[in-house]
């Protein structure tokens, strides 16, 4: 296969290209293969020092949720490099921050090259889940940050910033894996949907191929694309799994219009498990759209009929008030029932990083999707993911799983087909360590 065989995803006007990854051979025939994909766009060279201007100029520091937006743009893509040198990325993040004169947000660290590999942990201080935030505490694996899916919910738009430096990536990949055996799986991106850049970018294969020789270790692609060929061509199935955040086709058409619809991830999902990929859905995020419950039936149907993921997750709609939500969705793909709750609960869910809607709505939408998956199939693990701990306490007896027990699609020791946890994920976590042997707790979020 070449890499003119599937065009990119998207099209767009610029491509800014760090100029320290023009100076590597591997890091520029990535630039130039992106580069040659987006037909017509103006190849721009920039240093560290010029970036700051460019995030003015081009905007990114204010990019809403996209659904606020009459005319959703392409993200641009910027190509730069992962480092591994500390203090020149503190250096170089200090003096890009100092040179800054907007007034808005970017991700300064990242753009220096830092970010690489992010110490998740919730709740791991007192060895229990966070209250507000059930997850596991896990080194997660970065690409970049931004996507192109257009979903009206997510601010992740504007720019695509991406790093090249694959190879050099994978070395140090490898030294993190040696120092923390206790994690099994590693979750690839929670920021950027990575197959979206491909086969242009060309870091999925080499990440597949390398994990394909460590034994028991897993990498976990997280997307909602149908376009799977690249991963599927990797050659390279046995230690890849794939988790597709799934919705029902109102939500997928109509909300989250670049991405695959819920027919044809569900399809690209029977593909890579034809070919030997072990794969996981995450209704996620659940939007209560006017006909939710029927829409869930269907999502949930089809993906059981044709497919045999080992595990599901649920989480509704959340990270926003209910006013954010009603920016960016319009009234008729809401249910109003769902709307006067959020609203008359707004109060009590605006600064909870549950709401917008009251626990009450959101436990009514877990337990109908159960329900529907239960009658298909009645042993699948099914778990509720980044949901408060009082929703745990609820649901916990249906679901047959505690905080401490649930296996979800991208925990720490979410291997392929585990039912339960057999040890405790805080306790695990305990022995984290950065790729150079430096103790990862005091960097907890």
């Amino acid at each position: 296969m070449t890499h003119d065989d599937l065009p990119l995803a998207f099209q767009p006007p610029r491509v800014y290209v760090l100029k320290d990854a023009w100076d590597r051979p591997e890091c520029a025939r990535r630039a130039e293969r992106i580069a040659e994909a987006c037909a017509g766009a103006e190849v721009r060279t920039f240093t560290y020092d010029e970036l700051p201007g460019i995030v003015v100029e081009e905007g990114w520091d204010h990019f809403p949720r996209m659904g606020e937006l009459a005319e959703v743009p392409p993200p641009i893509p910027v190509l730069s490099v992962f480092r591994f040198d500390r203090e020149a990325v503190r250096r170089d993040e200090e003096r890009m921050r100092a040179a800054y004169r907007g007034d808005g947000g970017f991700n300064w660290h990242l753009a220096a090259g830092g970010g690489a590999f992010r110490f998740f942990c919730s709740g791991l201080n007192k060895i229990r889940p966070n209250p507000e935030h059930v997850c596991r505490p896990q080194w997660r694996i970065q690409q970049g940050r931004g996507c192109p899916h257009q979903c009206a919910y997510c601010a992740l738009g504007g720019h695509l910033l991406t790093n090249v430096n694959t190879e050099e990536y994978i070395g140090r990949l490898a030294d993190l894996l040696a120092q923390n055996p206790w994690q099994k799986t590693f979750l690839y991106d929670d920021v950027m949907d990575v197959p979206t850049l491909e086969p242009q970018h060309d870091s999925l294969r080499p990440l597949m191929q390398f994990f394909e020789t460590t034994g028991d270790r897993y990498l976990i692609i997280h997307t909602k694309t149908d376009r799977v060929r690249p991963i599927i061509d990797a050659g390279a199935p046995e230690n890849t799994i794939i988790a597709w955040s799934l919705s029902g086709p109102t939500q997928s058409a109509q909300l989250e219009k670049m991405a695959g619809t819920t027919e044809t991830r569900i399809e690209a999902a029977r593909q890579c498990q034809e070919a030997g990929i072990q794969i996981r859905y995450k209704f996620k995020p659940i939007i209560p759209v006017p006909n939710w419950r029927d829409e869930a039936a269907y999502a949930v149907d089809l993906a059981l009929s044709r497919t045999q993921p080992d595990n599901l997750s649920m989480t509704a709609l959340m990270w926003m008030g209910i006013e954010d939500v009603r920016a960016c969705i319009p009234d008729e793909l809401l249910d109003p029932e769902f709307v006067r709750a959020g609203e008359n609960a707004d109060a009590q869910t605006r600064s909870a990083r549950t709401g917008p809607f009251p626990a009450e709505f959101r436990e009514q939408i877990y337990r109908h999707y159960l329900a529907e998956i239960r009658k298909r199939d009645p042993d699948i693990p099914v778990a509720i993911s980044t949901e408060s701990l009082d929703m745990w306490k609820s649901l916990a007896p249906d679901l047959g799983f505690t905080p401490a027990t649930y296996v979800c699609g991208c925990g720490a020791g979410a291997t392929p087909g585990k039912r339960a946890l057999d040890t405790s994920p805080w306790d695990d976590a305990r022995n984290a360590r950065t790729w150079d042997g430096r103790p990862a707790v005091p960097g907890c979020d």
